[in-house]
């Protein structure tokens, strides 16, 4: 007897071999998707820190520093939250000013580490 083809049992094997690798190249795309999107949100985050770091840096004045920690310096923009927080450093006996920059996530779980930032700025 010659016969020619697949039986049913080779063809749901092979069937089932396939399966398991199409889906599990569609989940390595979903994971891959899902760390460049929060690649880029931390990206985002570490500039906006930055930027708050660097306003700090060029802020004219060392006795208003802590203005920083108010509103207008720390909005909401692109889904991302920034709060500035001053502290005057006097353990050493000397005028410094601790600045602390914290991004975190509007859409909760988005940004799952929150950035921080911290800069020590010395009285003129």
């Amino acid at each position: 007897m010659n016969r020619k083809g697949f039986t049913l049992i080779e063809t749901v094997i092979a069937l089932s071999i396939f399966s398991a690798v199409v889906l599990s190249i569609g989940l390595g795309t979903t994971k891959l998707q899902r760390s460049v999107s929060d690649s880029g949100l931390r990206t985002r985050a570490f500039a906006r820190a930055d930027v708050q770091i660097g306003m700090a840096r060029a802020w004219p004045t060392w006795g208003t520093l802590e203005n920083l920690t108010g509103t207008p310096y720390n909005g909401t923009k692109d889904g991302l939250i920034t709060s500035t927080v001053v502290q005057v450093d006097t353990l050493a006996k000397k005028r410094i000013k601790r600045l602390t920059v914290t991004v975190t996530s509007a859409v909760p779980g988005a940004l799952a580490i929150p950035v921080k930032r911290t800069i020590s700025i010395a009285a003129p």
